[in-house]
């Protein structure tokens, strides 16, 4: 009987091998948007090294996220890979410190014109996907822990890395189409109930002229009566997490156990009274409608 070989090497050394051979329908879709030739229109402004365009350059940062690479540094891969620079449309791929200086950049002088480019493309494919008069806007924050000592990282709320300096980005997404409407970033040791409202106001100013009805939903972290009076201030219905406070557990325990009960309660240094649902035990929702 034959033996096999003890020591088998396999090796996948071929150029016309890959693994983002997906990344041909994300291309056809970008080239269906026409979104390499908008950027050349929409983003301009001057380059030391003109060996990249702004848009292959835009691009080159694009594709990474798509594929869920997350850092600039994972990208070194792609500069040997010709395969995804030929589905890509990419005729090189920038080495790292190319796409560094070039971001640093782009965040000063492009950044507000792709912005705007970017908001153009979703009110289009929205008004195509969702033809409606309502909308509805979802808030939601998150804590990002960092190492080391970078700018603006502060030692705020981290629930599962006490003590550690964090961002505190904060989205307001589309709750039908999922779109990021506006986001921004800020010290850890930010309260939401200080940055909400400037975020709702720039999400707004954002919406198709055709909406006329808006929605909010977010979660416990924005259960802050600034942020309930403001959204009755703004005529938004709003439906909120509400946090098991000690008034609200003191309310529960004379309402007899109920199944579905409705609570109406004041926060604290608040003006304006919310109706709390309760399934059971568990506080679900604060809602004005």
């Amino acid at each position: 009987m034959r033996r096999g070989p003890r020591n088998l090497r396999v090796v996948f050394t071929a150029a016309g091998l890959t693994h983002f051979g997906g990344l041909l329908l994300i291309q056809r879709f970008l080239h269906r948007l026409e979104l390499r030739a908008a950027i050349r229109r929409a983003v301009r402004f001057t380059q030391r090294n003109h060996r990249y365009s702004i848009a292959e350059q835009v691009l080159a940062l694009l594709y990474p996220l798509i594929l869920r690479l997350g850092r600039i540094e994972t990208t070194e891969p792609l500069r040997r890979n010709g395969v995804f620079q030929y589905l890509a449309g990419l005729p090189r791929y920038p080495e790292a410190t190319t796409l560094r200086r070039f971001l640093h950049r782009f965040g000063g002088v492009g950044l507000t014109a792709f912005g705007r480019l970017h908001d153009r493309y979703r009110r289009v494919l929205r008004a195509a996907v969702v033809p409606s008069t309502q909308a509805v806007l979802d808030f939601d924050s998150t804590v990002l822990t960092v190492n080391g000592h970078q700018e603006q990282a502060t030692i705020g709320f981290n629930p599962k890395k006490h003590g550690r300096p964090s961002y505190l980005p904060l989205l307001c997404f589309d709750g039908i189409t999922r779109d990021v409407w506006a986001g921004s970033f800020h010290p850890g040791n930010t309260h939401v109930a200080t940055v909400t409202l400037p975020l709702l106001d720039e999400a707004r100013a954002k919406l198709p002229a055709e909406i006329r009805t808006v929605r909010v939903r977010a979660d416990a972290a924005f259960f802050a009566h600034e942020i309930v009076e403001a959204l009755e201030a703004r005529d938004a219905g709003y439906v909120i997490a509400a946090r098991l406070t000690t008034p609200i557990k003191r309310r529960l325990s004379e309402t007899g156990g109920s199944r579905l009960i409705r609570l109406v309660y004041r926060g604290v240094g608040g003006d304006t009274a919310c109706g709390v649902w309760v399934l059971g035990s568990n506080v679900r929702e604060t809602s004005r409608r």
